[in-house]
Order: C-alpha cells, then structure tokens, then sequence
C-alpha cells in the first residue's frame, strides 16, 4: 500500500469529519475511532487493502463488525493489539509511533504512515484467523507467522526486499526457528524469520492456505 498523493489526500478528506466521531470505513463492518480524518483514513485504506491481500492468499475474509480505537500508547514498543474474543483493535496513532519508534528497529526505513497501515493489517490478520484450527494449548507460533506475513506483503516490493536480506544469503530457514522464545526475546529477529521463511516456500501463499486450515502445525504440544 502507498502513501495517497497530497492532492489526492486532501480531496478525500474534504469529505470526511474533522472531529473524533467514528468512522465506518466505506463497504465494511469495520468502525474506527480516530482524533483525527487523517488517521482514520489510514485505517480505512489499509483495511480495504488487507481485504484483497487476504483473498489472494488464502486468509479468511472478516465479515463480523469489528472496532479499531487509535490511541497514544500501549506497552513499550508495541504499536497494535487484538482483543481476542471481542472483535476490537487497539492500534497506536501515526505521532505516537513516530515518537516510540527505535532507530535500529527492522522499520526504521518505512515512512510512518506506511508502517502504521502495515500493522493495521497486522492485527486485522489475528483477527481474521482467530477462529483457524488449533489443537494446542496455544498456536502463537502460526498466529504470528502468519500475521507478520499479511503485514510484510502489504509493503511495496522494494520494501518488501528489504526484509529478505539476510547474513548467509541461500541458507534455508528451519521451522525450529520459529519458535515462541525468539518471537518473546526478539520480535524483530522472529519477523524476518518469518518472511524468509515463506518466501523459500514454493508455493508461499498455498502454504499459508495450510497454515490456516491446521494442514500445516507450526507449533508444537508443550508437555
């Protein structure tokens, strides 16, 4: 997804409200509650993005209302989260990203408002799969997989390139390096894991149709 052009931008916002009332974005069950036409608009756009992202690539499609509220802060350095079970979205705004953001972070290169919409997809992901087959305790593992791919796919292929780059050009990622302990002590090591990993698939969005429908496990039972 790409930033509206200015001109383009300010047009459509002519039609938008200028105060924090909720939104619907157009051809959805999606609300969102935003301080500003600007922010929600993002949401909006992502949201329909993640509509055909989705489709192309075997995640289900969301048809349920569902609610994204943008506020100023969650916990330290994580910008979005789903409320499972309840079909809500909390989701930090584009300022508040810009101001916790680190400089070594993998996104650091992504201008603010494309990172933003990229985790509004992000989380859309968890809520599109929350009802996908899981015959553990917990499927972190694939839910992360698969919503760190949503996210990623949703850049620009220039962007995208940016996160295959790795130390050991040609090694394979392992499934074992999927794991909950590096999602919990490196979410940014486990992102590009993730990527690399379903682009060496030869048929990464087929992969994530298995993925899905619990033919593919990629966590494992806890004894």
């Amino acid at each position: 997804m790409r930033a509206l052009k200015v001109t383009t931008a300010v047009m459509m916002l002519l039609s938008w409200p200028a105060q924090s009332e909720p939104v619907t974005c157009e051809g959805s069950n999606l609300t969102v509650n935003a301080a500003t036409a600007w922010d929600a608009r993002l949401v909006c756009e992502a949201a329909a993005g993640a509509v055909a992202l989705f489709a192309s690539c075997g995640v289900p499609e969301i048809t349920r209302p569902l609610r994204i509220d943008l506020i100023d802060d969650l916990k330290a350095h994580c910008f979005g989260r789903y409320h499972c079970g309840e079909d809500w979205i909390e989701i930090v705004t584009p300022s508040g990203i810009a101001e916790q953001r680190l400089p070594d972070s993998i996104y650091s290169f992504l201008p603010i408002d494309t990172y933003f919409q990229s985790i509004v997809v992000h989380e859309l992901t968890h809520a599109a799969i929350e009802d996908a087959p899981c015959p553990f305790d917990s499927c972190l593992v694939a839910n992360e997989y698969l919503a760190y791919v949503m996210q990623i796919l949703s850049l620009s292929p220039s962007q995208q390139g940016r996160f295959g780059e790795q130390d050991d050009p040609g090694r394979r990622i392992s499934r074992d390096e999927l794991n909950p302990a590096i999602y919990f002590m490196a979410p940014d090591v486990f992102a590009r894991k993730v990527w690399l990993h379903f682009t060496q698939r030869d048929d990464p969005c087929g992969f994530i149709g298995q993925i899905v429908d619990g033919t593919v496990l990629l966590d494992y039972e806890r004894f």
